[in-house]
């Protein structure tokens, strides 16, 4: 199964959190949030997921 992961850097306007909730609603794809906007982010865990990821999307 191909896998998405979206990075939220901002807080997300109405047209990304659309796509984020599209693609997240197809059964072929394991879509992965990580919002950098609350609390204190895991970098570490974030890079790892990078690298497992198929694609990226930056927000």
């Amino acid at each position: 199964m191909k896998s998405l992961l979206h990075v939220v850097t901002r807080p997300l306007d109405a047209m990304a959190r659309g796509i984020v909730e599209a693609t997240g609603a197809d059964p072929g794809l394991r879509v992965e949030v990580v919002d950098l906007t609350v609390g204190e982010p895991d970098y570490a865990a974030l890079v790892a997921r990078i690298f497992e990821a198929d694609a990226i999307a930056t927000w």
